[in-house]
């Protein structure tokens, strides 16, 4: 190889090396670049929604803060609450629904039959005295699901029933499931066709 050869060979490897290490430090200084390149190439599988640790929480019970959890999700209501109960006797959980209710949040709650008898110790007639709208499944043999949709967007779920039992003497779970419009809206709809079925509190008992 000759010198003037060597030389153009040279100069164009030097050249190559440059723009290598230009485009790294692009990379390096602009990560927001590499941000848009990861989700060009994931395309329509990139999740819509942010996934940070804050979406999903969990607790357990006894004594693991399930019932703190549930208030806790009351609590972030700001226009509505959407409750599906199979028993119902945990003061802390229907005190904070009826405080959410006097605050001008639309609460309303789904109940088994078993649980609009003044004779029962539920605490759903007293929550009916404070203004709750409450409507109790005549539909079914037992209304056994557990669950709030809160502002159409956040899920709380679990094998937790909003009892005083449940928090102090049973292994149970609870789950909420932080700004999920889509999965709030799949709960949602199921709890507003058991609500239609569903007796209204005074002529159910």
């Amino acid at each position: 190889m000759n010198a003037e050869r060597k030389t153009k060979y040279e100069f164009l490897f030097a050249v190559f090396l440059l723009l290598v290490f230009v485009a790294i430090s692009s990379l390096r200084t602009s990560p927001d670049t590499y941000k848009q390149i990861l989700k060009t190439i994931q395309g329509s599988q990139t999740e819509t929604a942010p996934i940070s640790p804050n979406t999903v929480e969990t607790a357990f019970s006894p004594y693991g803060g399930a019932t703190d959890l549930i208030v806790k999700a009351i609590e972030s209501a700001r226009e509505t609450i959407r409750v599906a109960s199979y028993t119902f006797s945990s003061r802390p959980i229907a005190n904070a629904l009826i405080a959410a209710h006097a605050a001008g949040i639309d609460v309303a709650i789904l109940v088994d039959h078993s649980q609009i008898s003044p004779r029962s110790l539920s605490l759903i007639p007293m929550m009916a005295k404070k203004g709750i709208l409450i409507r109790a499944d005549i539909d079914h043999a037992i209304q056994h699901n557990k669950y709030m949709v809160i502002d159409h967007k956040t899920v709380e779920t679990g094998s937790f029933n909003y009892t005083a039992s449940a928090e102090n003497n049973n292994a149970e779970n609870v789950l909420v499931i932080w700004n999920s419009p889509s999965l709030a809206e799949t709960y949602e709809e199921e709890w507003m066709n058991l609500w239609e079925k569903a007796a209204p509190y005074k002529e159910a008992r």
